[in-house]
C-alpha cells in the first residue's frame, strides 16, 4: 500500500510509510542510502511487509540482508491499540476521529497517523487523514 501523500515514484526512491512501518515495528533503522541500495523487488517486499496486518520481523530482516550500509538495531516501535488523545487533538474539529473510526482503520493507517502526529508535521498529517478518510468508510 502506497499512499498518494507518500509521493513515491515508480522506483520507490524514497521510503513510503509502509516501509517505515516495517522497519519501526521490526526494530530496524535503515539509512536512505541503505534503502536505495536494495533492488526494486526488495523495496516492494518491504512495503508489502509494512502493509500487512502484522509485521513479521523475520521477513523484514531477510529483506534487509542485502542493504548497504546495513540496517542497525533499535527498539521496536509498538503500535497503540487505543486512540491517542494527542492525535485527536492534533487533527482538530474538522477531522474528527472517534474510537470506532480508529478501530476500523488498518494497522498501517493507524501507524501513519500516529507517526506523522508524533513528528509534528501538521500539513502532512492532514493530507494523510484526508486520503485515509477517502479510502476507508467512516
Amino acid at each position: 500500500m502506497i499512499y498518494d501523500f507518500d509521493e513515491a515514484d515508480s522506483a520507490l526512491t524514497l521510503l513510503p510509510m509502509a516501509a517505515r512501518r516495517a522497519l519501526d515495528a521490526s526494530g530496524w533503522k535503515l539509512t536512505l542510502a541503505g534503502y536505495q541500495s536494495l533492488p526494486h523487488a526488495e523495496r516492494i517486499a518491504l512495503v508489502e511487509a509494512g502493509a500487512a496486518a502484522q509485521v513479521q520481523p523475520a521477513r523484514v530482516l531477510a529483506i534487509l540482508a542485502r542493504a548497504t550500509p546495513a540496517a542497525t538495531a533499535q527498539p521496536p516501535v509498538h503500535e497503540p491499540s487505543d486512540l491517542p488523545a494527542a492525535l485527536t487533538a492534533a487533527l482538530g474539529a474538522p477531522r474528527v476521529l472517534s474510537l470506532a473510526r480508529w478501530q476500523r482503520l488498518t494497522a498501517l493507517d493507524r501507524y501513519v497517523l500516529v507517526k506523522l502526529q508524533s513528528r509534528g508535521r501538521q500539513e502532512r498529517l492532514e493530507r494523510a487523514f484526508d486520503e485515509i478518510a477517502r479510502l476507508r468508510t467512516f
